[in-house]
């Protein structure tokens, strides 16, 4: 069945849009994927807020050009599915490359931002922190010197109250 010009359109306006909204995007083979393994990805990914879903290389290559991003033409060989991670790109990467390994299929490489990266790319930044290690990272960061400040004013605190107890008491004996 032979897709109609209009139809072309309509999937080069959807991808357009997708990698413009998209701050990674991986390239992946799908040769010998079954259905219902796609679907599976397909479902864990929309929960990570990304997508996955199968593109002709002609019409990925127009959407790439549309978006203003670079087109890897060495990444746009044989039978192609695009991810689209929208906000966290280590979770969904850390998946992607996870499922790949386990059903051996390739992850072609990735675009991120202006930069294309190749197979051990992808890997590199499955290895990143997610959104909420990061956070979690940045609160720790900033609490250690909160916390350490708080401590040395305690034991100035404390030191003080010492004293004047001290005084207090000797004054009592001395009366």
């Amino acid at each position: 069945m032979s897709v109609t010009r209009e139809n072309k359109d309509t999937l080069v306006e959807e991808l357009t849009e997708e990698l413009k909204q998209s701050q990674a995007v991986i390239i992946t083979g799908y040769r010998t994927l079954k259905v219902a393994d796609m679907q599976g990805i397909r479902n864990e990914l929309r929960g990570m807020q990304a997508g996955y879903q199968v593109a002709k290389n002609t019409l990925l290559e127009i959407a790439l050009k549309n978006a203003g991003l670079p087109v890897p033409a060495n990444l746009l060989e044989g039978p192609t599915a695009v991810a689209f991670l929208h906000d966290d790109l280590s979770g969904p990467a850390k998946r992607l490359s996870a499922f790949f390994k386990e059903k051996e299929l390739p992850i072609k490489g990735a675009i991120v931002g202006q930069n294309i990266y190749d197979a051990k790319g992808v890997e590199d930044l499955a290895k990143l922190p997610g959104r909420k290690e990061l956070y979690a990272q940045v609160l720790g960061a900033l609490q250690g010197p909160a916390s350490n400040v708080v401590g040395v004013l305690n034991g100035v605190l404390s030191q003080l109250v010492y004293t004047l107890q001290a005084k207090a008491e000797q004054s009592k004996a001395q009366a």
